[in-house]
């Protein structure tokens, strides 16, 4: 009897630790969101080898992973994901998996000529982690944040309109260029303001 209790007691001293780690493993830890974000990944890839998707349509669904990636990060970082912030990750991934399945399904095969226009591309980069920092901050709110990530999808349409004639004049350049002025304008107001996560 007397090394029946022993083993026990040594049992659950050895396994505390492990069953205390996974306790805290699980607030950040959501099986469901890396299994999407796997299949995303999977479809992204199949649709590139099967022709389905176009360069710029690669290009956006990539784009909504990595911001996708970076919000999550965002959300775990004060060490827990919550029922919200998960709820907010699955709205954005049901949304990329929309936009996916219509540009796999769409009547193009591949894409124009990509015009690239190196500081569009940088200030949109700098913009998404301007908003990303804000989260993970707690400077912007998630409607906030998902506001500001529409605005940044709208710009990158724009763009995408824009560069479909393989051409990106300088009304257009400029016209990005103010677009994105206005943006970064509504992250800074947005992140100074009263609101806050």
């Amino acid at each position: 009897m007397r090394v029946l209790i022993a083993m026990t007691v040594v049992a659950f001293t050895v396994m505390s630790p492990c069953v205390a780690t996974a306790d805290t493993q699980r607030g950040t830890r959501d099986p469901r969101i890396n299994t999407r974000q796997h299949a995303q990944r999977e479809r992204i890839q199949q649709g590139v080898r099967s022709g389905e998707l176009t360069g710029r349509e690669t290009h956006r669904a990539t784009e909504n992973q990595r911001d996708i990636r970076q919000l999550e990060r965002a959300y775990k970082s004060d060490g827990e994901l919550t029922r919200n912030e998960r709820r907010d990750l699955t709205k954005e991934q049901n949304q990329a998996s929309r936009q996916l399945y219509r540009d796999k399904h769409d009547a193009q095969d591949r894409a124009p000529a990509a015009v690239r226009d190196p500081l569009i591309n940088q200030r949109q980069a700098n913009q998404t982690g301007r908003v990303v920092q804000g989260v993970k901050s707690g400077e912007l709110t998630r409607p906030e944040a998902q506001e500001l990530r529409e605005e940044r999808r709208d710009i990158r349409d724009l763009e995408r309109d824009y560069k479909s004639d393989r051409v990106l004049t300088p009304e257009e350049r400029r016209d990005l260029n103010q677009q994105l002025n206005q943006n970064s304008r509504e992250i800074f107001e947005e992140k100074h303001d009263a609101e806050r996560r």
